[in-house]
């Protein structure tokens, strides 16, 4: 599965990026989890999109596993199972978004 990509190759900003992200059918809006926090092994009816804007967090996305950081892309499937566990002492401040339905 092909889930990690760079957004910040493609998008000068968080703006632009999250006017690209409405234009691919997703709802954005920013979201942030607390240091050390872990969200484990939670699943969405639609597909989802999770563009970091800072932060560092480890991420589980079906059986695939790796570290992201500020400039990646996360790209899951809908009724895929996910975890993030953020690694930074600040908090993960990401732009993410559910498809449209």
């Amino acid at each position: 599965m092909n889930w990690k990509s760079r957004w910040s190759e493609q998008h000068a900003d968080a703006d632009a990026l999250k006017q690209q992200l409405e234009t691919e059918g997703f709802n954005a809006y920013e979201w942030s989890g607390r240091p050390g926090g872990a969200y484990l092994d939670y699943i969405h009816t639609q597909d989802e999109v999770v563009c970091v804007l800072s932060g560092t967090a480890d991420v589980k996305v079906a059986d695939a596993s790796g570290t992201i950081e500020s400039g990646d892309r996360i790209d899951v499937p809908a009724n895929t199972y996910h975890s993030i566990t953020v690694t930074s002492k600040e908090p993960l401040v990401v732009l993410t978004g559910m498809r449209k339905t």
